[in-house]
């Protein structure tokens, strides 16, 4: 009995497996035949294509925010470097067109991407300028928008007056009665000038006029021209810093710039200001900016020309800013603003011979300082005059008061303070007078001439020299200071 039992159970067995063979060819087959296998790898694949959608629909979204200010219809989009110039390639959420030269972008700020504000492009290095929409002609186009200023001078008329300038405001723009000693000036930018007789008469093929004419609009420089010399990011590595220090008069001896002519300006944030500088290296190095070899078809710049400069002037006013004083939003002398971060103080003080003496020999201080600071600050007092030692004035902060006098005036880095921002440029009025290309009329040589400055700066007040003033000096080398910088201009080709 125990034998069969045994054998009843293996037969049992064997059946068992047989049936469970059955069972799985029969399951494979139905999983064969019902593509089990493809729908799973199906739901993979649905998974990647949904995760595909997400991660598309998160571009998009920042896509959406980083064109905020941008046309749905621009061919150009914020962000991506343009491949080729071609005219009216960026239109803003506001119908407005612009041209985006090859080579550039436009910035991913929604507050920079609207062409009425000041539209912002930069390039591979970083280099910012803001488009300045104008007409060419004595007619406006129908359909341009009201603020949109024709391209061309204020007129403007001799005053010997040093009370500051007479401005009126009348159809053809800003009248300035600048105080100088020549009646007018000639512009390369839209001029010609017969070198025999002295003649100006326009050049409608002029470089302004031509580019201005094709594009509707120009480049401005956002920030005052500056070098990689003195940066924000290297102060930061030093608690302070004296730059230059001197004594008499004659400050040619510490002109910084001497050799640098084969330096490029860059148009960058928190860079102090290329100071120090002639208006003929001005002129040579603006150009360089952009060699020809990297601009062909694209564009070429220049040192900033007066059309330009009052080209801009109009299109701020039309905002109802005042260009007659400028003291609120520009770093003059008599502006109050409280400022932070790293500025410059520019020292001047005076020997005397005793307590009512006259001054016997003058001295000069530039110094860097991170802190807070009222810029219109002026010491003619007890505190923070010079140390008389023996010449050595490299301490500046104590002074016999009866034999010594200070008096600092406070430059600060481009673009480091919002208040001095106008169409998304900054600095346009005060911090430094700005060389142009304009020189006076009357000067038929190639040499030196009385060239103008625009602007203002630091150590003037901006009621007496505002944002549409003009001033000049001599174009030669031997002109430089310390309040004498430039900004540059690109017109597309």
């Amino acid at each position: 009995m125990i034998k069969q039992t045994k054998g009843i159970t293996l037969i049992a067995l064997i059946i068992t497996i047989i049936i469970l063979i059955i069972l799985t060819a029969v399951t494979i087959n139905n999983v064969i035949g019902t593509d089990l296998i493809g729908f799973a790898t199906k739901a993979v694949g649905n998974y990647t294509d949904s995760a595909k959608d997400e991660a598309d629909k998160v571009d998009k979204l920042v896509g959406t925010l980083d064109n905020q200010g941008v046309g749905e219809g621009s061919a150009v989009r914020a962000g991506q470097i343009v491949e080729k110039t071609e005219k009216d390639n960026y239109t803003d959420a506001q119908g407005r067109h612009a041209t985006i030269p090859e080579g550039f972008k436009v910035s991913t700020k929604s507050s920079e991407q609207y062409i009425k504000d000041g539209l912002v492009i930069q390039d591979n290095d970083g280099n910012e300028f803001v488009w300045v929409p104008c007409y060419y002609g004595e007619t406006k186009p129908v359909g341009t928008a009201e603020d949109v200023q024709q391209y061309k001078s204020h007129s403007y008329e001799k005053n010997d007056d040093t009370s500051g300038p007479t401005v009126e405001k009348n159809g053809d723009g800003w009248k300035t009665y600048c105080y100088t000693n020549y009646e007018d000036w000639f512009d390369e930018t839209v001029e010609k000038r017969d070198e025999t007789t002295g003649a100006i008469t326009k050049d409608e093929s002029a470089y302004g006029n031509d580019s201005v004419k094709k594009y509707g609009g120009f480049y401005i420089a956002r920030y005052e021209a500056g070098w990689d010399e003195t940066t924000v990011e290297k102060l930061n590595e030093e608690e302070s810093k004296t730059d230059y220090i001197t004594t008499g008069w004659e400050q040619e001896k510490i002109k910084k710039n001497d050799n640098v002519v084969n330096k490029k300006p860059i148009s960058k944030p928190n860079v102090f200001a290329w100071n120090f500088i002639s208006q003929q290296t001005a002129l040579d190095v603006a150009s360089k900016m952009y060699e020809k070899s990297e601009t062909e078809g694209r564009t070429n710049s220049y040192l900033v020309d007066g059309t330009a400069w009052d080209t801009i002037t109009n299109w701020i006013a039309a905002d109802n800013v005042d260009a007659t004083n400028s003291t609120t939003y520009g770093n003059y002398l008599d502006n109050d603003s409280n400022y932070t971060g790293w500025y410059a103080e520019h020292v001047w003080g005076g020997q005397k011979n005793g307590q009512f003496g006259g001054v016997t020999e003058w001295l000069y201080a530039k110094h860097f300082t991170n802190g807070s600071i009222k810029l219109q600050l002026v010491r003619l007092s007890e505190n923070n005059l010079w140390e008389n030692k023996e010449g050595n004035y490299t301490n500046y902060e104590k002074a016999d008061i009866s034999k010594n006098y200070l008096d600092t005036r406070i430059e600060i880095p481009t673009g480091s303070y919002d208040g001095f921002k106008l169409k998304n440029i900054y600095d346009l009025a005060g911090n430094m007078w700005e060389w142009t290309t304009e020189v006076g009329k009357h000067d038929t040589t190639n040499g030196s001439s009385f060239a103008v400055l625009c602007g203002g700066c630091f150590n003037n007040g901006g009621t007496t020299t505002p944002l549409c003033y003009r001033d000049g000096g001599s174009s030669s080398s031997d002109t430089m200071n310390v309040d004498l910088g430039f900004r540059v201009v690109l017109y597309i080709k």
